[in-house]
């Protein structure tokens, strides 16, 4: 390991293996924690990067020696990650969130790690830069009153969480109810003067209708004022025709001013010379409340009374009831915080005492006896912590195991792609194409072009009953037989007997095996064509675009027969001759039993009709356009089995000594493996 270290930035190297991971941890952790990030934001990193890390030495070294570079960086405002591999590329992007519950129950971890990485930081980046990964993991620092109180103890958290909550709810409470107390006050103030205003108009009714003297209307304002102190004018006016011959607001006692007698009344600035009401004034003394209460006789108005209070009275009321409310509001919030810092101490108490019997038992060296000497509670939460604890750790040793087999079966899907066929011969006059791809990571099919021991090529498309690691080791058997076997037989029959036999004497207990075998003779343009038990293969002539399935009678290989019978004998073939422009197809049944959203199977007749449709197609675009119908038909479902596909056409005619091979009309195909995970 290269370790240097600056006052921003931690780096160190290490090998690309399992062994180094505890000092990877070691390194990142000490490096994080001279950081200002609060311990479950360190915590959560340091699951990232053992995440990342791990993933890079399952999947980017997985046949090679190399090194990984981690870089810890810090700024101001982020702590970065930095991890470097010249691995294989690879891919941070997830679509959705993945459903945990269904992984929970298929045991599957697919998506789950970079969620968690990305759940866990601010900031995610890849790069590929040349031939080297970079991936950036980055998380803002914290700065301020909630960073401090993120590192605080549990104690001052709840105490700090609970005062502010009673700091909201009183508060709340208390803005409650100074409006609704002042919303009453207000009320009754104003209920208080318009039943005066009713009162005084009464009064003034009669002095009117009677035609009282001025005497008694000044008798009568200065009655009316002194059985109410608040009041600062008072004035009864009589409405008197004017000059116009409207009716006009004149004076007939005023508290103040008495030589206004008889005069038209003149509101103060703000008011309206008739209707009733209230306004807020200036006079001499401050802020006035002017009413106004029309004066009725019957349905006639006669007059009108107004009077003035001075606004300070209202105000005062107000004053009163907001210093009440902030009174009680005071001694409820040093009641609610005393409470608040009491219950947090009451309710922090076990587990500090958990913790000093942890402390004091690791100080005096022995096992701590925590469920005798804790509350009921505490021992719920330590029964439950040691219960998770070996959940946790039967899980993780769950996620080793499988994480090993997916290792496993990651290399056993390398292993069986090198073991197809990377390259099909060229033969000149014929043109290959062909494409496998598995349910699984393992799959059961397989597909050869091999020389027979007369001279003539096999061509042979194979599917094991079944699908995953068993069919594939059957399959690898099957393949290395398949070879071994081909150049020492002549007929596709006899080394389908020969491969029956080889199953039936050392894999008794394996899956069946179909398969179609077509002897290839290029001289004659001749084809032999035998079944044991697989899907017909279809034949397209050229010219009339009609299609033949060809389907010779036969049994799977491996299942076994009684001594009196031949496993030969009871395979049929037939000779197919081959015009410039004819097709042939064979495929495993994963093309015709690929189902629809709807449950509806590919099927024969869909396969003939894109063989009568493409007939100006290249074998490996017809492989690729079958493909691509079948995609299209289960709407991008998973497979539920195998599929292969091996198409054979003659491309032109050439002479029986086979003279014209440097005219090279014919090219391989692309064979590719396309693995697929399967949708439990």
């Amino acid at each position: 390991m290269r370790l240097t270290s600056s006052t921003y930035e931690h780096f160190a190297a290490f090998e690309a293996k399992s062994e180094p991971l505890e000092d990877i941890r070691v390194f990142v952790q000490t490096a994080l924690l001279e950081t200002a990030l609060p311990k479950k934001a360190i915590a959560g990193l340091m699951l990232a990067v053992e995440e990342a890390v791990t993933n890079i030495l399952r999947h980017g070294y997985l046949y090679g020696p190399g090194r990984v570079r981690i870089r810890v960086r810090r700024t101001r405002r982020w702590v970065s990650i930095i991890i470097s591999d010249t691995g294989r590329p690879y891919s941070i992007s997830v679509a959705d969130v993945p459903d945990v519950q269904q992984l929970a129950d298929t045991g599957r971890r697919g998506g789950l790690g970079m969620y968690l990485i990305k759940r866990v930081t601010d900031h995610l980046d890849y790069q590929r830069v040349g031939d080297e990964n970079v991936l950036t993991m980055s998380k803002r620092v914290q700065t301020g009153p909630l960073a401090s109180l993120s590192h605080s103890s549990l104690r001052r958290r709840i105490a700090w969480t609970g005062s502010l909550a009673v700091l909201v709810f009183i508060l709340t409470g208390a803005w409650v109810i100074q409006n609704q107390a002042t919303a009453r006050v207000t009320a009754a103030f104003f209920n208080r003067w318009s039943e005066f205003g009713r009162s005084a108009a009464a009064a003034a009714s009669q002095h009117i209708l009677n035609d009282r003297s001025d005497a008694e209307f000044d008798q009568l304002v200065v009655d009316l004022k002194a059985a109410h102190p608040g009041i600062v004018y008072l004035v009864i006016l009589s409405d008197a025709p004017g000059a116009d011959g409207k009716s006009e607001g004149r004076v007939r006692a005023h508290s103040e001013n008495p030589e206004q007698v008889h005069e038209i009344y003149r509101p103060p600035k703000g008011v309206p010379a008739e209707g009733e009401g209230w306004w807020l004034v200036e006079d001499v003394g401050g802020p006035v409340l002017h009413f106004s209460q029309d004066v009725r006789i019957g349905d006639r108005a006669v007059g009108s009374v107004a009077w003035g209070v001075p606004d300070s009275i209202l105000s005062a009321s107000i004053n009163s009831v907001l210093l009440s409310v902030g009174q009680w509001t005071g001694i409820a919030l040093l009641g609610g915080l005393v409470l608040v810092l009491a219950g947090s101490a009451w309710t922090t108490r076990p587990i500090q005492r958990l913790v000093e019997t942890l402390r004091d038992s690791k100080s005096a060296g022995r096992e701590p006896d925590i469920l005798l000497t804790q509350p009921d509670e505490v021992r719920e939460v330590v029964e439950a912590f040691q219960a998770a604890t070996e959940s946790v750790a039967q899980t993780e040793r769950r996620l080793a195991e499988r994480d090993l087999q997916q290792r496993e079966l990651e290399a056993s899907h390398h292993l069986q792609r090198a073991l197809m066929p990377q390259a099909l011969p060229d033969i000149p006059g014929y043109e290959f194409g062909a494409k496998c791809r598995m349910a699984r990571q393992v799959g059961g099919d397989y597909y050869d072009v091999l020389r027979l021991g007369d001279g003539r090529w096999l061509i042979i498309v194979a599917d094991v009953a079944g699908k995953g690691l068993p069919a594939g080791l059957i399959m690898t058997a099957f393949r290395t037989a398949t070879r071994l076997l081909a150049p020492v037989h002549s007929t596709p029959k006899s080394l389908l007997g020969e491969l029956q036999r080889y199953l039936v004497e050392n894999h008794q207990s394996g899956p069946f095996v179909t398969a179609c075998c077509v002897a290839l003779d290029p001289a004659r343009h001749q084809l032999e064509i035998c079944s044991a038990g697989h899907t017909p293969a279809i034949l397209r002539v050229a010219g009339r675009l009609d299609v033949r399935r060809i389907n010779p009678p036969g049994r799977p290989i491996g299942l076994p027969i009684r001594a009196d019978q031949s496993f030969t004998d009871r395979l049929g073939s037939e000779t197919v001759e081959l015009a410039p422009g004819d097709r042939l197809l064979m495929f495993t049944d994963g093309l015709s039993d690929s189902r629809s959203s709807e449950g509806e199977s590919f099927g024969l007749d869909r396969i003939d009709a894109c063989l009568r449709e493409t007939p100006n197609l290249s074998s490996p675009e017809f492989v690729n356009e079958i493909i691509t119908r079948v995609d299209r038909f289960s709407d991008g479902a998973d497979l539920i089995d195998d599929l292969t596909v091996l198409v054979l056409d003659r491309t032109a005619s050439f002479r029986s000594d086979l003279a014209a091979k440097s005219a090279e009309l014919s090219s391989m195909s692309e064979v590719i493996v396309e693995p697929q995970t399967h949708r439990s």
